[in-house]
């Protein structure tokens, strides 16, 4: 049977209103389904009624595997996170894969 792991490669403590954010994962584990996931974490709360927002997406995969005949072979992920909130926040970001 298949067996589901998560495993979290990434924090950024914050990212500007419709910024984007490029995050290098080397070495993924390649060959296997995979998926990337942000969560947002926006900052604290203040006063007796305050509130805050974070929300974030993930709007970009791309895989590169450079073949060198001197050294070993690179395999590498770019994930682009975009800010899709009206203020600043965090996020954590993980990696997922079944095996």
């Amino acid at each position: 049977m298949a067996s589901i792991h998560t495993q979290k490669i990434g924090t950024v403590d914050t990212l500007a209103a419709g910024a984007t954010t490029h995050f290098t994962w080397n070495n993924p584990p390649w060959g296997t389904v995979l998926s990337y996931f942000a969560y947002p974490v926006p900052a604290h709360a203040s006063g007796p009624h305050g509130s805050t927002s974070g929300s974030v997406a993930v709007t970009r995969v791309s895989c590169t595997w450079i073949r060198d005949n001197y050294n070993s072979d690179t395999k590498r992920v770019t994930i682009d996170i975009l800010n899709t909130g009206a203020s600043a926040t965090g996020f954590e970001l993980y990696e997922s894969w079944i095996d």
